[in-house]
């Protein structure tokens, strides 16, 4: 049975197993190691998982950009969880409570290899593919408007 819930940074164990996660899944791959990054920068996000048996399969978080902007990043689900519906399920579980707490849109830097994912799940590209020169990728600057959902 999965469980979606949302955390905080002090919440340890569930942000101690979405860091493993994500750095298995989104730096490894290129290269990263995500522990060698500031993650202080995370200390106010608000964290969102999708559970199975207490274990983390899913998570990204979410900050406020701006007024009623959220941005959403560090979107990782377990390779073996992939394409089941898990991500969507978690991301509309997040868009009903950023909608919840007045937020009008959500801001998402998609890689290359998640853009579809993305577009299938109602964000619109904002202008072309551009370099992540931080990360060493590409990516999309991509929006979901709450407000026409």
């Amino acid at each position: 049975m999965i469980t979606f819930i949302k955390y905080k940074t002090i919440d340890r164990n569930y942000y101690r197993q979405a860091l493993t996660l994500r750095n298995r899944v989104l730096r490894k791959p290129i290269g990263k190691d995500i522990y060698s990054e500031d993650l202080s920068v995370e200390k106010d996000n608000d964290f969102y998982a999708a559970l199975i048996d207490n274990k983390v399969v899913a998570t990204f978080s979410v900050f406020a950009e701006a007024p009623q902007i959220a941005h959403l990043t560090a979107f990782a689900v377990e390779p073996e969880f992939q394409k089941q519906g898990i991500g969507s399920k978690l991301l509309i579980d997040a868009i009903g409570d950023l909608k919840r707490k007045h937020f009008k849109q959500i801001k998402v830097n998609a890689r290359s290899t998640a853009y579809g994912f993305y577009q299938k799940n109602g964000f619109k590209a904002v202008g072309h593919k551009y370099h992540n020169d931080r990360l060493g990728i590409d990516d999309y600057l991509m929006i979901y408007e709450i407000t026409k959902s």
